[in-house]
């Protein structure tokens, strides 16, 4: 029977079990909705407030300033279309990265009057340097590079004339008290101190799917003129729907347990060990790389270019040796169409198409790379 190795953390974390358990603990004891009255309902939501103060707690940052909705897709969205709403003028124009994830580029390309400014890609996933001085209504920038981990310069910007968003999906797992920059924990008490926005889903931590998160600049001003969605006033007015207890207390539970448990220094050394196994089979394959390897990267991720390899058939042999691994964003995996991402670095349709992504935890063993190396190995020369 083959090994089963899981590479796909990038698109979702597995279950962290204990945090899972907790939260459906809790929940079957406490199923009452949070917004009545009763004193059942009393007990859920002084529950909920618990886990937003201890999530604020975490990054040194106020409970008020901790937002719950149920992904990072709905906090994407939420935002973009409340700054939308606070510009009278017909014309909407935004500064953006090229690397935004589909539920920031996707809800901008369909807002009315909106104008779209794309930074500069490089072809190792950096940007080119770039001035925000011109006036813009909006400015979005995701922390680190979902497909090729590689780390945007969003500590560059300052909410001074305009809201910024950062997607900080990516970011939120890979924070550590060893860690320097925005991957570091006192980054996300600093970006939102300069009026930054975050967002962040939960099954990126290990707490399953149903929480996501907005952290907000302190004392920022009432958000709730165009809410996404109307009903009641859960969550500072900002958004309606009852809250999803035990999604909220699992995502308290795992973030807790991540950023304790997270060591760069460990994360790093697995990420170079897998680097340097994998070159002997790169460096036979023509065109073939690691995007960004020379860039700065979270730690975790590798996304290589294997040009010539018919990609689908690639996961399908690594999925019958017990292998798990996606083609890049989880969000296009399917579509099989190019990556933007990709396409704005300058590599041309078919190179975008011939990219694989391993992502992973500190906690894989040497075991699991020479496996893994191996398998890969053999199944290219196959697929050639």
């Amino acid at each position: 029977m083959p090994q089963k190795i899981y590479l796909d953390f990038n698109s979702t974390h597995p279950p962290n079990r204990e945090a899972l358990a907790t939260a459906r603990a809790f929940y079957l004891e406490n199923y009452a909705n949070s917004s009545g009255l009763s004193l059942a309902s009393q007990n859920v939501n002084k529950r909920i407030e618990e886990a937003r103060e201890e999530i604020a707690s975490l990054f040194g940052i106020t409970s008020a300033q901790v937002i719950f909705t149920s992904c990072a897709t709905e906090s994407n969205n939420l935002l973009i279309r409340e700054f939308r709403s606070k510009k009278a003028a017909e014309n909407f124009r935004v500064l953006s990265s090229p690397f935004e994830h589909p539920s920031v580029s996707e809800c901008l390309k369909n807002l009315r009057g909106t104008q779209i400014d794309y930074l500069a890609a490089q072809s190792n996933g950096a940007l080119a340097p770039f001035s925000a001085a011109q006036a813009y209504d909006l400015i979005t920038m995701m922390a680190v590079q979902n497909e090729s981990g590689v780390v945007l310069p969003v500590d560059l910007l300052r909410a001074e004339t305009c809201p910024v968003l950062v997607d900080f999906s990516q970011a939120l797992p890979k924070l550590a008290r060893d860690a320097e920059g925005i991957l570091s924990l006192p980054s996300v008490a600093t970006l939102t101190q300069r009026g930054i926005y975050l967002t962040a889903t939960g099954h990126k931590v290990g707490a399953g799917f149903g929480a996501g998160l907005i952290l907000t600049p302190p004392g920022r001003g009432r958000l709730a003129q165009s809410v996404l969605l109307a009903g009641g006033n859960q969550e500072f007015a900002l958004r309606a729907g009852s809250h999803n207890t035990e999604a909220i207390i699992a995502l308290a539970e795992a973030l807790k347990f991540k950023l304790s448990a997270n060591s760069h220094s460990q994360w790093r050394k697995v990420t170079g060990e897998f680097s340097d196994a994998l070159s002997p089979m790169l460096n036979k394959l023509p065109g073939a790389c690691i995007v960004g390897e020379n860039t700065m990267r979270a730690p975790g991720t590798l996304l290589l270019m294997l040009p010539g390899v018919a990609i689908d058939f690639l996961i399908m042999a690594l999925d019958r040796e017990g292998i798990t691994v996606s083609t890049g964003t989880s969000c296009k995996s399917r579509s099989r169409s190019p990556s933007a991402a990709l396409m704005a670095m300058g590599y041309n349709e078919q190179q975008a198409l011939s990219v694989i992504r391993l992502s992973f935890d500190q906690n894989l063993t040497a075991q699991e790379i020479a496996y893994t190396v191996k398998v890969l190995g053999d199944s290219v020369d196959r697929l050639r």
